[in-house]
């Protein structure tokens, strides 16, 4: 009974009402009797009545405001529950439901059982598309809410509570955020689906750009960029790295005797054999016209020597392939590598093409290599084109060409180690700096580059000289200087290289220059020149000792030679051969 009583605010307020009313009455008569008014009855039975009416009434609202309270509270409780969950998950499928509230199809009396809300309690038929209200299917949510507010379906659940209005109002607002989210989702899909169909046509575009349409090998612009990838890894690991050139022999005579179409076949079917050859990681592309080029990371230029012989031989195929007479299609290879021949990227391209044009010369259909130039003859036109292609050449690439120079002039490494010793000694005893030290050391190994201008069967000669081919030794000099113009990088070599066969007593070539007139670079090249000459076996003649050697340089002192640096240079050799001191 006090449990009850403890729940039940109006009749404890009714019963504690009553009791006053009582207490009321109790005085009430006892007044009434004393002044003998006559209402004692009245104030003993209406008294208690009124006051636990009242009381009870009063009890009965605070019990509804309290109830009203709690339903606020719990309402607020699970809102703020939904809206963190709403919030935080990015779920706008919760909602506030209240069994309660009947559904369309329970007001409806529908029957309508493939409506999507038809047996589902908690779906609301404003909330969706789908459903069979007066026959008619209804749009999306945010087109049809006006609409919705006033049927007799959403009045009907929400005319109960003021909770059940806001309840339904937030149901709605989450389920308008959830069509926004489908809404965006929907475009973002969109939105990725167009991207991934731009980067489609933007890579197919760029493999348009850097392709080469006929042989479908890359083209120009997408060798180069490669290839300064490429030397700049294998530079950066210590790796080699070497680069085939390779151009097809005699091929305008294809497009001449069978026609511009047999020809882009020929390409076609050449590009076709270059990509089926290739190892893994290697690189082909059509460097222009009836040039391609490949690239070998990691090997060296005996194994890419190997390489294009091979693909040398491949390509004979290849007039068969396209109907041709057989043997019809040959082509030559340039060879180069790093860092043998070369040191970056412009002296790389130099020296293979540099390198196909000593296939060329020697004959086509075959492979050349660039240090190995021993064999080669070059003529005029050669010349010319050979200072074309070594404009983009490195120091690298010169140093190479110097000792292919000096293999066909029978000189040893040996000897040019010994010359380099002896002229660092000869700079620091003469006070240059280290960039004058540093050309003359050059100097020692590139003053004979010329020679390259000059027939091999002339070097090689054992009988004696003709007058004609002594004129062809001479012009080395201009050769080699000609030769270097276009090596930027050397310019201040120059005139070492010129005119290092000038003599003391002016009876040199080619200016006659006398004494001081002469270069000191080139009068102490012309020393070191004549030196390793003579100490080098010559088809005409024995290599003289070193103390034979040294004689000759003093015989030709004053004349020949700068007497000063005859002596010095002489030191110098004796320094780095003591056992020489007691026969000088």
């Amino acid at each position: 009974m006090v449990a009850f009583l403890a729940r039940n605010r109006a009749m404890r307020y009714g019963i504690i009402g009553a009791f006053f009313g009582f207490g009321y009455a109790f005085f009430a008569v006892t007044l009434d009797s004393a002044l003998g008014t006559g209402f004692e009855s009245l104030h003993l039975l209406l008294a208690p009545v009124l006051l636990g009416t009242l009381a009870l009434i009063i009890g009965r609202e605070e019990d509804r405001i309290r109830s009203q309270a709690k339903l606020l509270d719990d309402a607020r409780e699970r809102f703020s529950m939904l809206t963190h969950a709403a919030i935080t998950e990015r779920d706008w499928t919760v909602s506030f439901h209240d069994p309660a509230i009947p559904t369309c199809w329970e007001v409806k009396h529908c029957q309508q059982s493939d409506c999507p809300s038809y047996g589902k309690q908690h779906v609301r038929c404003w909330l969706i598309a789908g459903t069979f209200c007066r026959g008619d299917v209804q749009g999306r949510f945010a087109q049809k809410l006006g609409n919705c507010a006033k049927c007799d379906v959403y009045q009907e659940a929400v005319k109960r509570d003021p909770i059940n209005e806001i309840g339904e109002n937030f149901n709605s607002l989450m389920w308008a955020l959830r069509e926004k989210e489908d809404l965006l989702a929907e475009a973002n899909h969109e939105l990725h689906q167009q991207f991934a169909e731009l980067e489609e046509l933007q890579q197919q575009t760029r493999e348009l750009a850097d392709t080469d349409m006929l042989t479908s090998l890359r083209n120009h612009r997408h060798f180069q960029q490669f290839l300064h990838r490429e030397v700049t890894k294998a530079i950066g690991n210590g790796e080699p790295l070497s680069l085939l050139m390779l151009d097809l022999d005699f091929f305008k005579s294809i497009n001449d005797e069978f026609g511009h179409q047999k020809g882009d076949a020929v390409l076609r079917r050449l590009g076709q054999l270059l990509l089926a050859e290739m190892r893994q990681g290697d690189y082909a592309a059509r460097y222009g016209g009836e040039e391609f080029m490949v690239v070998m990371p990691g090997i060296g230029g005996h194994d890419a020597l190997e390489a294009a012989e091979r693909l040398r031989q491949k390509v004979r195929s290849v007039a068969a392939d396209v109907g041709l007479p057989d043997n019809y299609v040959g082509a030559s290879f340039g060879v180069a590598d790093l860092p043998d021949c070369a040191s970056d990227v412009a002296s790389l391209i130099a020296a293979a093409d540099a390198a196909l044009l000593f296939a060329k010369r020697k004959g086509r259909n075959r492979v050349a290599y660039f240090r190995d130039l021993s064999e080669t003859e070059l003529k005029d036109g050669d010349l010319q084109r050979l200072h074309s292609r070594l404009e983009g050449a490195s120091l690298q690439t010169i140093r190479a060409l110097a000792e292919a120079v000096d293999t066909s002039d029978h000189y040893s490494d040996e000897h040019g180690k010994r010359m380099k010793s002896v002229a660092e000694k000869m700079a620091g005893r003469l006070g240059l700096n280290q960039e004058q030290a540093d050309a003359l050391i050059l100097a020692t190994r590139l003053h004979d580059i010329g020679k390259l201008g000059v027939p091999g069967s002339v070097l090689r000669k054992k009988d004696k000289l003709s007058p004609e081919e002594l004129s062809m030794i001479k012009r080395h000099p201009e050769i080699g200087g000609r030769m270097l113009q276009e090596v930027k990088q050397i310019q201040d070599l120059i005139s070492a290289i010129l005119y290092h066969h000038e003599r003391w007593d002016g009876e040199g070539y080619p200016e006659r220059l006398k004494g001081e007139q002469i270069p000191l670079m080139a009068r102490i090249v012309g020393i070191m020149d004549a030196y390793r000459a003579m100490l080098s076996d010559r088809p005409y003649r024995k290599a003289l000792t070193v103390e034979q050697a040294n004689a000759e340089l003093r015989k030709g002192a004053g004349t020949q030679f700068d007497p000063q640096l005859v002596e010095m240079f002489i030191e110098m050799t004796v320094e780095q051969d003591p056992g020489l001191r007691a026969a000088v």
